[in-house]
């Protein structure tokens, strides 16, 4: 398969967007290889698709059908370069993305070689304190399609987070889940993301859902 894409750099969380259309039950796999190092390496994946909503600009659907601000972020980059925005200037994009039941409004800025930009994030399900099979108690933070428990830094090392995320993700019935290493004043994490349809589990340096998670 000849695939069309371009990996963006969204605070840091490398995504890729594919332009080739794409079924979605070969999705995740694909998804899968072109994340892998010795593929274009990167932390997510995106798939650029039709809209069916009016007034959409165009589809975003996450490799696990989750939402993602900052691929949301990427593709509105993306599609403002392509229409010759010029420096300076801001265009407000409506976008169709997996896990968001209504269209979700992302302003893009040119500046100069960067892009600054603001995404409206899905407001959470749900909010609650749960033990999760380990005698702890955790909050979890529901959103479409993603769910993220926050751990304190401090009690979790990284290989245990590795080994609960997917148990987790089973257990709370979700497609993706977030493990959030957090500090004791929550101003700083390190998020850990798995995403069941691609079986993938990555660390990622930057997190919009996670981030509105501890907001």
């Amino acid at each position: 398969m000849e695939l069309r894409f371009v990996k963006m750099n969204p605070t840091q969380n490398m995504t890729i967007l594919v332009e080739t259309p794409v079924e979605r039950a070969l999705q995740p796999e694909l998804a899968r290889r072109l994340m892998s190092e010795d593929s274009v390496c990167a932390e997510q994946v995106g798939y650029i698709e039709p809209a069916s909503m009016p007034g959409a600009a165009a589809r975003l659907q996450m490799m696990g059908g989750e939402f993602c601000g900052n691929a949301s972020m990427s593709l509105s980059a993306l599609l403002a370069l392509r229409a010759g925005l010029a420096d300076g200037e801001a265009h407000t994009y409506q976008l169709e993305v997996s896990g968001a039941d209504a269209l979700v409004n992302c302003s893009i800025t040119r500046a100069g070689g960067s892009w600054l930009g603001e995404v409206d994030m899905p407001l959470p399900e749900r909010a609650t304190i749960t033990e999760l099979g380990d005698g702890q108690r955790y909050p979890v933070v529901f959103f479409p399609g993603i769910a993220h428990v926050l751990v304190d830094e401090d009690k979790m090392n990284p290989e245990a987070a590795e080994t609960l995320a997917p148990k987790w993700c089973g257990m709370l019935r979700t497609d993706a889940l977030g493990v959030l290493l957090v500090d004791a004043a929550f101003t700083r994490m390190r998020p850990l993301v798995y995403v069941r349809a691609s079986d993938s589990a990555v660390w990622e340096r930057g997190c919009g859902s996670g981030t509105a998670a501890i907001a």
